[in-house]
């Protein structure tokens, strides 16, 4: 069943909207400190899901920052708790929900473009999900919140804030190692900005 709702929240401009959604997966990640597996924060992040042999959390972290954003479309929308929502969560739909589902919303990568905070960043190979919380060209830096990670001092699975390296390639731009595919502009997504 596939519900589309008005967002709970409206936005005055797109820099509170963008301010917002950091602050949420800021949260969500504990900055660089991390949150792993039985962390209160992580388990809500994941809805208790990163216990399953193989999950990646990534998603999960998409969709939680939609959710805080008052953001209630079930189409995209991949979350259990979505306040009145009648679709469950569903397997397997995370990502392409992200770049299939959300019409203009979602900007394939070019050259000449950049995200902004805020945005959901796609990420591959391999496949990946995170929110961007700053691009810095000029010194080849990008900060991300990032579920779907390991935690090797304790051994579980975790989201945190991280920083790579960020560049232009001819064919690409790159992330670390891995290429940008595209990502969701949140001021495009339907009715979050009160215009």
């Amino acid at each position: 069943m596939n519900v589309q709702a008005s967002p709970a929240r409206r936005f005055v401009d797109e820099a509170t909207l963008r301010a917002a959604a950091v602050e949420a997966a800021r949260f969500a990640c504990n900055g660089a400190a991390g949150r792993v597996l039985g962390d209160p924060v992580f388990e809500l992040v994941t809805e208790g899901r990163n216990r399953w042999k193989g999950y990646s959390a990534c998603g999960d972290l998409a969709h939680y920052v939609l959710r805080e954003l008052g953001f209630r479309d079930e189409r995209i929308l991949n979350r259990d708790d979505d306040d009145g929502g009648r679709a469950p969560w569903q397997s397997g739909t995370n990502l392409s929900r992200l770049v299939f589902a959300t019409g203009d919303a979602f900007v394939w990568a070019k050259r000449d473009l950049r995200p902004r905070p805020g945005d959901i960043l796609y990420l591959a190979p391999p496949e990946h999900v995170c929110v961007l919380e700053r691009l810095d060209e000029q010194h080849g830096r990008i900060a991300t919140f990032d579920y779907g990670l390991w935690d090797n001092t304790v051994n579980k699975p975790a989201g945190r804030a991280r920083e790579t390296r960020f560049g232009v390639g001819t064919a690409a731009l790159r992330v670390g190692a891995r290429v940008l595919r595209g990502w969701l502009d949140l001021a495009r997504l339907p009715g979050l900005l009160a215009r």
